[in-house]
Parts: structure tokens; C-alpha cells; sequence
């Protein structure tokens, strides 16, 4: 760290970090990606040519050690997180992860600890956590405004079966890759068959295990307490992965959580749902327009959001130079890959799940 500048690494340079992670980390002031790592090395040279002079990598192993880095973004498919992330933080770099953190709970928390013995920052992009209109919903929830929480209830739905189909990319996805500003060249093969995407095995399963992994989140988060029993149900309407989820959980304080994820609505790009926390005194609601709405004695108003959005790479950074909370930490991330872990368990052997 030179002159309060974080050098950053990314490894698996492709569309979520290109579209997201990159501007954010620019847009602090505060960072310098000095390295990329991709297998393509096609795709590498044009990842490389919009933000030059950067080092480039084909193998990620040698970009830990031969690169100028204080921390490393992890931007791989799901089932790669773990062995990069844990390598760098045993070299002494902060690492920041895209969710789910892992796809097991076994390689989440062999991450917590390694962050734990290297101390160094391990934070996870769990959107929920970043979120304005959620995170001022907890600082409701921990103030008491609609009493003593007792239950959650999550509603999402997104697209995600053109993954697993023959069907064409929607027009959404491809106006988000139109303006990205990079040539298309670097999208061609994004959510085509053969694209990591469209391997269950690599995603962790369908809609759920990826988009999902938010919601998921979001409960825990809400909530304020890991999950202790999990018990769920799925359809897959004759696809290779589930495309509707419906799971119960008790959480360790107590509180109980409804959650329902359903891969349908083509026109859910990003998302649409909604979900309503239930205290002895009140109710708090949000939808995915932004509004949260707070209900005690039968009388509804607007919550002001008094927290502000904010990105996880700039949350990232300020951990990691200033000393800010973290925001996403690894235990977070952990417990809700177990939660992920068990919904997928009961509901292929029709079992409460205890954790």
C-alpha cells in the first residue's frame, strides 16, 4: 500500500467484474488494478486494454506471486472461489469474493479461517448487505421499531432458464452487455451453452444457488442470527435444474423465515420481489422499487432511508485502508452457504435439515 492506494488483483476478469467491480474500484480514487488473470487470452488482452498498464496472467498461482498487490478480487465461476482465495490470503492479501462465497460450507469456512489466521480482510458481495433501503431496514429492525422480530418472509423472482434452454439471451441481457462500452466480442459466449453458467455443477444449481444466494443472505442479515433447521421444496418443470424454491427455516434466536424463488417473469432481468419482516408490535416492508414501508398500530408511513447505498468494491476498499466495518465479513458468507447447502439437502432427500 503505497499513499493510501489499495493495489488490487483481479482474478477471472469477466463480465461481473468488468461491468461492476472495475468502475466501483476507479470510481474511490483509492485503487489501482495492477494485475489480471484469465485462462482466455483473448479476453484478457481486451480486459486489458481498457484500463493499460496492467500486468496479465493466464494462472492466477503465478499472478499471487510475481504481481504488485496488497488485495485480489475472486471473479471466478462459483465452484473456483475457494483454492485462489484462500491462497492469496495466506500470502497476506485482502480478498474481496463474489457470492456465493463457495459451494459448500466446508470451503467457506476453510476461507473464514484463513482470513482469521493471516488477519486480513475477507469480505463477500452479498447485495443485501450493501443495500440502502436494507440496511436501513435493520437499523429499524435492531432499534425495536416494530418489536421483537418474529418472522421473515422473502418473495424473488428472476430469468435464468434461457441458461438451461435453447432459448435465445433476452433482449435485457444484451442491452446491459451493449452498454458496457467493451466490444462485443467480449460477451459472445456469455450465457451461451458451453459458458460456465449453463453447468449446474459449476453454479451450484439453478436460479436459486446464484441469484438466489442474495435472498438467502438478506434473511440471515434481517434476521440477525445464523440458521439452525432448514427444510425446502423444488420444481424444475422438466429442466436440468430447479426453477421454483419454496424453504423454511428457524433461525438460532428464533426467528422463522419464508423464503420463495422462482425462475420465471422473461421480463426479470434483474429481479423483482419483495419482502415483509413481522415483529410483535408492527410490520416493515420492502419491495425491489426501492420504497420501504414501516406498519405499527395500523398505521402505515414511508420509511425514510436513512442508510446510503454502497458498492462492494468501495466498502471493500474503505475496510481494508480506513478501518470501516466490513460489511459483508466471511462468517456472514459462510452461514449463508450452509443455508444454500441445506435448502438444496432437504429438498432432494425430503429431510429437516439441522445445522
Amino acid at each position: 500500500m503505497s499513499d493510501n492506494v489499495l493495489d488490487v488483483g483481479i482474478i477471472g476478469i469477466g463480465a461481473i467484474a468488468m461491468l461492476s467491480r472495475v468502475p466501483a474500484l476507479r470510481s474511490t480514487g483509492r485503487a489501482s488494478i495492477t494485475a489480471l488473470c484469465r485462462r482466455n487470452q483473448g479476453y484478457l488482452r481486451m480486459a486489458q486494454e481498457t484500463m493499460a498498464p496492467v500486468e496479465i496472467y493466464t494462472d492466477w498461482r503465478e499472478m499471487l506471486d510475481r504481481a504488485p498487490m496488497d488485495a485480489v478480487l475472486i471473479c471466478t465461476p462459483h465452484h473456483l472461489h475457494t483454492e485462489p482465495a484462500v491462497a492469496a490470503l495466506e500470502r497476506g492479501l485482502h480478498v474481496l469474493v463474489e457470492k456465493p462465497m463457495a459451494l459448500t460450507a466446508e470451503d467457506a469456512w476453510s476461507m473464514v479461517e484463513a482470513a482469521r489466521k493471516a488477519d486480513c480482510v475477507l469480505m463477500a458481495t452479498y447485495a443485501g448487505r450493501f443495500s440502502g433501503q436494507t440496511r436501513t431496514a435493520k437499523c429499524l429492525l435492531d432499534e425495536g421499531r416494530i418489536g421483537a422480530l418474529r418472522q421473515l418472509a422473502i418473495a424473488f423472482t428472476a430469468y435464468r432458464r434461457f441458461l438451461w434452454t435453447a432459448e435465445e439471451m433476452p433482449a435485457g441481457w444484451r442491452t446491459i452487455a451493449a452498454q458496457s462500452g467493451l466490444p462485443a466480442e467480449f460477451f459472445a459466449n456469455w450465457g451461451r451453452q458451453g459458458h460456465w453458467f449453463t453447468e449446474p455443477e459449476k453454479v451450484g444449481g439453478g436460479m436459486f444457488a446464484d441469484v438466489g444466494a442474495h435472498q438467502v443472505s438478506m434473511a440471515l442479515y434481517l434476521g440477525g442470527a445464523p440458521p439452525t433447521e432448514v427444510v425446502a421444496f423444488t420444481e424444475s418443470v422438466g429442466l436440468s435444474v430447479e426453477c421454483f424454491v419454496s424453504a423454511q427455516a428457524r433461525l438460532a434466536n428464533g426467528v422463522m423465515v419464508s423464503l420463495i424463488s422462482a425462475d420465471a417473469n422473461p421480463g426479470a432481468v434483474v429481479g423483482k420481489g419483495m419482502w415483509t419482516a413481522i415483529g410483535d408490535e408492527g410490520t416493515l416492508t420492502a419491495d425491489w422499487n426501492g420504497d420501504l414501508w414501516i406498519d405499527v398500530d395500523g398505521r402505515q408511513e414511508q420509511a425514510e432511508l436513512t442508510v446510503p447505498r454502497i458498492d462492494p468494491a468501495t466498502a471493500f476498499v474503505n475496510c481494508v485502508l480506513d478501518g470501516a466495518p466490513n460489511l459483508a465479513p466471511g462468517e456472514h458468507g459462510a452461514h449463508a452457504v450452509a443455508f444454500a447447502e441445506a435448502v438444496y439437502r432437504s429438498a432432494a432427500e425430503g429431510v429437516i435439515v439441522n445445522l
